[in-house]
């Protein structure tokens, strides 16, 4: 080959590496579909104008219901579905079966690879103890199902004070007795529970686990609202850091958009790209 063709095959190599470089770099931020809706309404465009502009921002995913009405026009747009969060009617032996094949059957026609699964809520007056070994051995059944289809199960901390999610005991004997199951770390729900237990200790605990990160901002005067991300009293940039640090690079779903969605969803995506850079160019902390 001629020293100049040479080079120029080089060059062109060197270009397409640092391309891929690039592109494999970029980080994986997804927000709820409820945020394409929003800015749809506000905008006044098309979902999929909504989704192409948060899209242009570095958004790449969406988290949605497995009942939402509108998931052939998501899957439509350039947001690939990424997470399905799945409320189970896990009490209702008549139910279950059946919704839980229809979930499954949705996430295989939309090539969604993770589930979240959200247990039903504790009964008044019922027998806890009771209820979560009921809940414990559908969430098993419905993981190994899943499995066989290569989809990923998850359980996250979950905000409803009256949910199995919202303990860190049974969110800890979900992680040591499903070996196969996922942890979807939320930042804000523990917060939001307000029992006082600790995110960052959950997260070191399950680090190795973390298939999902959603990120949320509490204010410290009031847990049960919301403020834009970064400038709450939930610890985010602690979380994004450590889970970087750890070598994570899964999804960040942002969550709980303040006032305008789009413009905060600029903000949002930028402040969490400061951190995930931030924690590349920083030392490991030992």
């Amino acid at each position: 080959m001629h020293k100049t063709s040479k080079k120029i095959v080089m060059a062109l190599l060197a270009l397409i590496s640092f391309s891929f470089l690039a592109v494999a770099a970029e980080p994986n931020i997804s927000v709820f579909a409820n945020f394409v809706r929003r800015v749809s309404k506000e905008r006044n465009i098309s979902l999929g104008e909504a989704a192409d502009r948060l899209y242009a921002l570095g958004v790449r995913g969406v988290d949605a219901g497995v009942n939402e009405k509108d998931l052939d026009q998501l899957a439509a747009t350039p947001l690939k579905i990424i997470n399905f969060y799945y409320f189970a009617p896990m009490f209702d032996d008549a139910k279950f079966p059946e919704d839980a094949k229809r979930c499954l059957d949705l996430a295989v026609k939309y090539g969604v690879p993770r589930i979240m699964v959200i247990p039903p809520n504790f009964t008044d007056g019922g027998d806890e103890a009771a209820e979560f070994a009921v809940i414990l051995e559908k969430m098993k059944s419905f993981t190994a199902q899943a499995g066989k289809l290569g989809i990923k199960v998850t359980v996250e901390d979950f905000g409803g004070t009256k949910n199995a999610c919202s303990h860190t005991k049974y969110l800890r004997r979900f992680l040591d007795e499903i070996p196969e199951i996922g942890f979807a770390l939320d930042s804000g729900n523990l917060y939001y529970a307000g029992r006082g237990e600790s995110i960052l200790e959950l997260m070191e605990y399950a680090k190795d686990r973390v298939a999902h990160i959603h990120l949320k901002d509490q204010p410290k005067e009031n847990n049960r609202s919301y403020v834009t991300l970064g400038l709450g009293a939930v610890p985010n940039e602690a979380i994004v850091t450590a889970m970087a640090r750890a070598g994570y690079t899964g999804w960040y779903t942002l969550e709980n958009p303040v006032g305008d969605t789009y413009t905060d969803t600029v903000r949002q995506t930028a402040v969490l790209k400061s951190w995930l850079e931030a924690a590349k160019e920083s030392p490991t902390k030992k």
